[in-house]
């Protein structure tokens, strides 16, 4: 699951539905709905370069959040996940003197390999400083992949968006996946109405294994509601 605050390749921004509770409390609900030619997560593609349909619910309290995110997968010839991935995540996101932080646990689930299943928590900061803006996420494994003694590796992501002409945003990005590879990516966006479309060049270049090496243009558009 691709889980920034700045997206590289222009996840959805979600819009809102704010109702109030008795206690007079904003709960805001929105959803969101994608589509790509090519589900490419940390450099590495999970649909086999092939086309996925993606959405999601989320439920924020002020800071709180909590949300839900599934996409179709395929990791034909591995041992990894079936053909449904689903996540469940939940974290507390806000600013001080203009600096963002989202501070949070996910679970990646696979519902045909459940022994694919494994966990994060991750710390992310971010800045807008109008010419660009900047952000670092360290995302940390929690033990083992489910069912197995191999270690859940950590994760380390920098990227940045800069306003270009006609209300496009250059994305860049640099990652690194701790035994499985770094990753950087390019690419445009922009939002038509309440349209979201992105292109974006992603490469991975795999730790040990140059077979492995993956080079990837990504297409997506989706919306929010």
């Amino acid at each position: 699951m691709k889980f920034t605050k700045l997206s590289l390749i222009a996840a959805v921004a979600a819009s809102t539905i704010t109702m109030t509770t008795s206690a007079m409390a904003e709960v805001e609900v929105s959803a969101n709905v994608s589509a790509t030619n090519n589900y490419v997560w940390r450099g590495m593609s999970q649909t086999n370069n092939q086309a996925a349909v993606q959405g999601g619910l989320d439920l924020s309290l002020g800071g709180f959040y909590l949300g839900t995110w599934l996409s179709n997968v395929d990791f034909s010839g591995g041992a990894g996940a079936g053909d449904t991935e689903v996540d469940g995540y939940a974290g507390y996101a806000g600013e001080i003197e203009g600096l963002g932080y989202d501070l949070g646990y996910i679970k990646y689930g696979y519902l045909d390999s459940p022994m694919g299943n494994f966990d994060e928590a991750y710390l992310g900061l971010s800045y807008d400083f109008g010419a660009v803006s900047v952000g670092a996420t360290y995302s940390m494994g929690i033990d083992d992949f489910r069912g197995t003694t191999t270690e859940v590796p950590d994760y380390v992501a920098v990227e940045a968006s800069i306003p270009v002409v006609q209300d496009y945003s250059l994305d860049l990005g640099y990652g690194d996946y701790d035994t499985f590879g770094s990753n950087y990516s390019v690419g445009l966006s922009k939002s038509f109405d309440k349209v979201d479309f992105s292109i974006a060049y992603s490469s991975f270049d795999h730790e040990t294994t140059a077979s492995s090496d993956e080079n990837n243009v990504i297409v997506s558009a989706g919306t929010s509601f």
